[in-house]
């Protein structure tokens, strides 16, 4: 154990689990590191230089990747954002080679703004690349053109990322790390809307024709697609799903993992409901946060952002749930999804079921409450089962 963890045990940092946490919140045993990596996908629509003669000019699109993956321990200095990866260690091969998830943020966001939930994967031997989306990061966030920067390229640069895994598995510090055709994806609010695209979501007809026209030709699907079939499991925190038309989602046939707060009123509660449940190809797991609003997924504010005013802290903060908390949910329940579907550990599935309700039930039997919890249920939380139709 090096000095420096020595100093910060496990429990006193942003991103370790609380007391009480469900079985899955708390972090894996390996070692986990962290670098930046710059992707370049070529021949991309430029949305910021703006049309010309009727048409986006092309542009070598740069995008930033933060990956985290099992590492070696070391006496590396962690990530300067409180975290337990360390900087630029070397990947740890026994481990490997390992799924994949990655992750894609909303708008505007940060690769970093999922790095609890990234380093908790990755401690549990995933390999985690999280996508930092040109025109849409806080620091390179434009006047005008971020949001139909958005709406064109979030899908395009998941599938551009994940196309790469192959490339970065024969070469570079990640070679033979990954299972290149066992990959998860997460999307949180425009990450989420990108993540359904990917899948195989299709825009609206009458959203196309009318909100989309000035960038229709580019986000036109061909008739060919059908979804990205790499991916096998997606996790959709609050998803923008507000230009989907619901009966278009056949093609969406993996399981998929939801997170909405009930009190949602930035992508809405009854939206991404509507979505999920027209998704009726995949097997869906619901889970509702109660009066819990948009932040769903984001890491616990800094501690240097605590005396901001709301309209800064409300990037990472809710009125209602503590952060922290909402993190352990999520480890817990993200965990058991991917490790059932990406890794074929069967029994994790049992951690996504209800067996009986909390209390007692219609004949007055105790319920058994919530397998992987400390107490009955946790409160504030409803977990509903969508089976595929097919």
């Amino acid at each position: 154990m090096s000095d420096w963890q020595k100093k910060h045990p496990m429990g006193t940092m942003l991103g370790d689990s609380l007391p009480g946490a469900p079985v899955l919140a708390p972090r894996g045993n390996t070692v986990t590191g962290v670098r930046t990596i710059t992707l370049t996908d070529p021949n991309q629509a430029d949305v910021l230089a703006g049309k010309r003669d009727g048409r986006f000019p092309r542009y070598d699109r740069p995008l930033t990747v933060e990956v985290w993956y099992p590492a070696l321990p070391g006496n590396l200095a962690p990530f300067s954002i409180e975290g337990r990866a360390f900087r630029d260690a070397a990947p740890d091969a026994a481990v490997g080679p390992c799924p994949v998830v990655v992750i894609s943020h909303g708008y505007p966001g940060s690769r970093i703004l999922l790095v609890n939930l990234a380093e908790n994967l990755s401690s549990k031997g995933y390999v985690v690349l999280s996508i930092g989306h040109t025109d849409n990061t806080y620091p390179d966030f434009p006047a005008q053109g971020s949001i139909e920067s958005a709406v064109i390229h979030r899908s395009l640069d998941q599938r551009f990322v994940i196309s790469q895994l192959k490339t970065l598995n024969s070469e570079g510090f990640l070679r033979g790390m990954l299972l290149p055709d066992a990959v998860g994806l997460i999307g949180f609010s425009m990450g989420g809307y990108g993540a359904l695209r990917t899948v195989g979501a299709r825009i609206g007809e009458n959203v196309l024709k009318d909100v989309f026209a000035p960038v229709a030709e580019e986000v036109q699907e061909a008739p060919d697609w059908h979804g990205d079939k790499t991916v096998k499991a997606a996790v959709l925190f609050a998803p923008a799903t507000f230009w989907f038309d619901p009966a278009r989602s056949e093609d969406i046939d993996v399981p998929t993992l939801w997170f909405c707060g009930t009190a949602d009123k930035t992508v809405g509660y009854d939206a991404v409901r509507q979505c999920c449940e027209g998704a009726v190809n995949s097997d869906r797991i619901f889970i509702s946060y109660e009066r819990c609003g948009h932040n769903v997924a984001n890491n616990p504010a800094p501690a240097e952002a605590l005396s901001a005013p709301w309209e800064i802290i409300k990037r990472w903060a809710d009125p209602v749930w503590d952060t922290r908390r909402l993190n352990d949910l999520n480890c817990h329940f993200v965990t058991a999804f991917f490790d059932s579907l990406l890794k074929g550990d069967a029994e994790k599935a049992a951690y996504l079921t209800v067996p009986t309700p909390c209390g007692k039930d219609a004949d007055g039997k105790a319920g058994t409450g919530w397998p992987g919890f400390p107490e009955a249920a946790p409160a504030g939380v409803i977990l509903e089962h969508f089976p595929k139709h097919r």
